[in-house]
C-alpha cells in the first residue's frame, strides 16, 4: 500500500507528463505508468491509448495476464524486460527507488518490421473494442528489435533519474516541515533545476521567477543555503545525468550534450572533463570495461 501511494504521489509532477509527451513525440512510443496491481495510474490523458483499450476490453484478459507475468519479473529482476505479445513487442521498465522496484512502466506494443497489418487473432474478441483497436493497431510504431532494445534501455536511465529525484524531493519534505521561506524558495528551485536541466534556456533569472524573487536576491540566498552557485548546482545535475546517459552505448555524446541543455556538444565534452575528470568517451569506455552497461532480457 505504502509503495503504491508513494508512486501515485509521484506521477503527480508535472515533469513526468511532459517527459511522456516528448517521448512521445521523438520515438513514436507510448507507454503507461502501472503499480503492483497492473492498473494504470495516471489519468486517461496520461495513458497508452492502446494499453487502456486493451484493459478496458471486459472479454480479452491475455494481455493483463501477460502484464503481470512481466510485472512479476521485472520485479524480481529488476531490469527492462522485452518480450512478445501477440506478434508485438512490449517493454516492461522497473521504477527502482533505494534497491526496490515500486511499479514499472509499460511501453505500448510495438510492431516490427515484418508485423502483419492487422491486428493479430485473439487479441480482442468482442467487435466494438477490436474495431477500436484495429484503428490503434495501424498507428501503432514500427521499429527494428535492436531499436527497441536501444530505447528500452534509454526509457530505463531517463525514468529512473526521474523518480528518483522527484522520490527523494518527496520523502524530505514529508519528514521535516520546518522551513524557512528562504529555504522553501531554494526547495522549490532545486526541484525546478531538476525537473527542467534538459531546457537549453534554463538561467537564474528564469527559476528565481518561479519562485517569485529577484534575480539577485535569489542567486545570494541559493548559494547560502547550499553552499553552491547557481551554475555550479545546474552544471552538477546535467552532468550527473549525462554520466547515466553515456551508460547507454547507442546514444551519441552529441546526443547526449542535446538531452543534458546544451547546444555546443564541443562546450558539453569540456564541461563534462571538467567537473568529472575524464572525457565522455574515456568515462564511457570505463563503464564498458566494468562491465556496468545495462543489459535488456529478451525471449
Amino acid at each position: 500500500m505504502e509503495q503504491t501511494l508513494a508512486i501515485k504521489g509521484i506521477t503527480s509532477v508535472k515533469v513526468l507528463h511532459d517527459f511522456q509527451d516528448s517521448f512521445l513525440r521523438l520515438t513514436g512510443i507510448d507507454f503507461s505508468i502501472i503499480d503492483f496491481k497492473n492498473q494504470p495510474i495516471i489519468s486517461p490523458r496520461y495513458a497508452s491509448r492502446f494499453c487502456k483499450a486493451l484493459l478496458s476490453s471486459k472479454k480479452d484478459s491475455q494481455f493483463l495476464d501477460t502484464v503481470k507475468k512481466a510485472s512479476g519479473h521485472v520485479t524480481t529482476t529488476k531490469k527492462p524486460y522485452v518480450y512478445n505479445y501477440q506478434g508485438l513487442i512490449q517493454s516492461m521498465i522497473p521504477i527502482v527507488v533505494n534497491g526496490e522496484a515500486i511499479g514499472a512502466i509499460l511501453t505500448c506494443p510495438i510492431r516490427i518490421s515484418d508485423s502483419p497489418k492487422h491486428l493479430p487473432d485473439g487479441v480482442a474478441k468482442d467487435r466494438h473494442s477490436e474495431a477500436q483497436l484495429q484503428k490503434l493497431y495501424r498507428d501503432l510504431p514500427t521499429l527494428a528489435k535492436e531499436q527497441i532494445k536501444g530505447l528500452s534501455e534509454l526509457l530505463s536511465t531517463l525514468i529512473n533519474y526521474i523518480f528518483k529525484n522527484e522520490f527523494d524531493f518527496l520523502v524530505t519534505l514529508d519528514s521535516d516541515k520546518q522551513y524557512s521561506r528562504n529555504q522553501e524558495a531554494v526547495i522549490k528551485a532545486a526541484r525546478y533545476i531538476k525537473n527542467n536541466y534538459h531546457d537549453k534556456d534554463l538561467s537564474l533569472k528564469k527559476v528565481a521567477a518561479e519562485v517569485a524573487l529577484s534575480h539577485y536576491y535569489f542567486s545570494h540566498i541559493f548559494k547560502d543555503e547550499l553552499k553552491i552557485t547557481f551554475i555550479e548546482y545546474l552544471t552538477k545535475i546535467r552532468m550527473e545525468a549525462a554520466a547515466k546517459l553515456l551508460k547507454n552505448r547507442n546514444l551519441s555524446v552529441n546526443q547526449i550534450a542535446y538531452a543534458v541543455g546544451y547546444q555546443d556538444p564541443n562546450y558539453f565534452s569540456k564541461v563534462f572533463k571538467r567537473v568529472i575528470k575524464i572525457p565522455p568517451l574515456d568515462y564511457r569506455s570505463n563503464l564498458l570495461k566494468k562491465g556496468v552497461e545495462k543489459q535488456i532480457i529478451t525471449i
